[in-house]
């Protein structure tokens, strides 16, 4: 059963918090900024990280769990940077000051996180490559566990310097640990207050969840969710980050249709009017049908016209949001999704301004992007053409799309 969409399932679903451990001092990375603050492919990995988070990433991954706090303990010099991505975070962001040690700065993030959170989830932004597709997993084995971590069995075989000789460990039941890390807030909150008050500092929550006697369970991951640590590892997430962000493309599009219909006046999928609505053989939503031209357009997909054409009955006098959910998924079926779009609507009457806001929402549900993706503008022509007639309105869209991840392909 698909909890988003089980009302008994989401009145019990797990409220979630998310720390991103970005307050490290990166003394083993050499380059002039701070491992965190580096761009990796045009992103910073601290936004990598925080993106990874976002509902919007979830939804690609087709995950259900959304977190609904986020905390990012960074360094004192890059709060103000901070400050400033939590401005366009559609999940609330909060900038939390780190301490000397990872245990510290995870301990002063979780000291924020609300008393009402079930799960938290801990998360090392230098890890950009986190598999996403596995957060259902770890959400739902911390829950009945008490703790979930992703990790991977050590397949190298593994010796300890005795000082002299060496000596082989037995790698059979040893396993590399990763980030994310999930737990019951209250057996996390347990942990910290027992490492605080020991003077415990460990490199992972699962070693002090441990300590106190928590269960965790392991999920399987990827050995592509390696921490970044050396200059060797940044240059082996370049490698692996330039293919996948260099998969962006931009498409536009342009819609007209004229006024006069006794139907409702539709734009955005808002009705602005019960009747005096634009002539088309859908509802004629224009700036719906320019932004799905505008999808359609960056994906190399043909036009809204091939797809949805005038002359099929099954059109007749449909919802444009239908037509634009269908886009989404002509675009999931080439191995793209929405990224950003950017639309303006040119008309003399009516008035859009008060009513922008409503169509963003609508159109940033059924792409299943932010609504902080999605700019509506509208203008006039100032009296001239057919729109400064009043005789019709026009739209255009520009769109930018993304390659899906390869492990969603």
């Amino acid at each position: 059963m698909d909890s988003r969409t089980s009302k008994d399932s989401a009145q019990t679903r797990p409220r979630i918090a998310v720390i991103i451990a970005a307050a490290g001092k990166s003394l083993r990375f050499d380059h002039r900024t701070p491992k965190a603050w580096t761009e990796l492919a045009g992103l910073t990995l601290v936004e990598r990280a925080w993106r990874s988070f976002s509902p919007e990433s979830f939804r690609e991954h087709q995950q259900a769990f959304l977190p609904e706090w986020i905390g990012i303990a960074v360094a004192e010099t890059h709060i103000a940077e901070a400050r400033r991505l939590a401005l366009s975070s559609s999940v609330p962001l909060h900038v939390v000051q780190g301490g000397d040690t990872r245990t510290e700065s995870v301990h002063r993030a979780l000291r924020e996180v609300p008393d009402d959170i079930d799960l938290v989830a801990v998360h090392d932004a230098a890890r950009p490559f986190w598999p996403v597709y596995l957060w259902d997993e770890l959400i739902n084995q911390a829950a009945s566990s008490g703790g979930a971590i992703l990790a991977i069995p050590v397949h190298d075989t593994v010796k300890r310097d005795l000082k002299p000789g060496i000596e082989t460990v037995d790698r059979s039941d040893l396993w590399a640990a990763q980030t994310p890390q999930v737990f019951r807030a209250t057996v996390l909150r347990e942990a910290y207050a027992h490492a605080k008050r020991e003077g415990i500092d460990a490199t992972d929550d699962a070693d002090l969840v441990s300590r106190t006697g928590g269960t965790i369970k392991m999920v399987s991951s990827t050995a592509r969710n390696f921490k970044i640590t050396t200059m060797a590892d940044w240059e082996h997430a370049q490698a692996l980050a330039g293919p996948e962000t260099a998969a962006i493309r931009c498409g536009h599009g342009y819609d007209v249709h004229q006024l006069g219909s006794d139907g409702p006046l539709m734009i955005g999928g808002f009705k602005l009017a019960e009747t005096g609505g634009l002539i088309g053989h859908s509802d004629g939503d224009v700036l719906l049908h320019a932004i799905c031209d505008a999808l359609l357009g960056a994906a190399a997909q043909g036009d809204i016209g091939h797809h949805f054409p005038p002359t099929d009955p099954k059109y007749k006098g449909c919802d444009s949001r239908e037509l634009v959910r269908a886009t989404v998924e002509i675009l999931r079926q080439a191995d793209f999704t929405p990224s950003q779009v950017d639309a303006t609507v040119a008309a003399e009457a009516p008035r859009l301004a008060p009513h922008i806001a409503a169509m963003r929402a609508l159109i940033a549900a059924d792409l299943g992007i932010g609504i902080d993706a999605v700019s509506v503008k509208a203008t006039t022509t100032e009296g001239l053409g057919f729109v400064g007639r009043r005789e019709g309105i026009a739209a255009y869209a520009v769109a930018l799309i993304r390659k899906r991840p390869r492990s969603q392909r």
